[in-house]
């Protein structure tokens, strides 16, 4: 995934990652960031570049959920990891952290995906999707 210009590894698919904020109940809101009326990014194909100081893998391209044509605070509500319903409500609290990890090409090669995922991702796939995977 690639949001505010940085590439992150997420703890689930993209279509799964939940809001981490605590509910009026006490328990973790069970909406999920990518809802019908809310903005998404675009699956697109990119060079599996490193940041710096790193090694580049060589010819290497990867499938990554690019967030980077919303505008800012849409981003920041996909980093903070909030639904649309509570990034309206900056008092609720967070019951989890965010399942966010940077993307590391070299370290995290396992989960590179080089092929734009289909629209219905078969039943029983798991696995982490990360700025590169899907």
């Amino acid at each position: 995934m690639q949001l505010l210009y940085v590439r992150y590894l997420a703890a689930r698919p993209v279509d799964e990652i939940q809001c981490v904020t605590q509910t009026r109940r006490r328990h973790r809101c069970t909406n999920a960031l990518l809802s019908p009326g809310a903005s998404g990014g675009t699956w697109r194909l990119v060079p599996a570049t490193a940041t710096s100081g790193q090694l580049a893998l060589p010819a290497e391209v990867m499938a990554i959920y690019d967030l980077s044509g919303l505008p800012y605070a849409e981003q920041l509500r996909w980093r903070a990891q909030r639904c649309q319903q509570h990034a309206a409500a900056p008092t609720a609290a967070d019951l989890a952290i965010a399942d966010w990890e940077p993307f590391d090409p070299l370290r995290h090669h396992e989960h590179i995906r080089t092929r734009l995922p289909t629209r219905a991702r078969p039943s029983g796939s798991t696995g982490r999707t990360h700025g590169a995977a899907g």
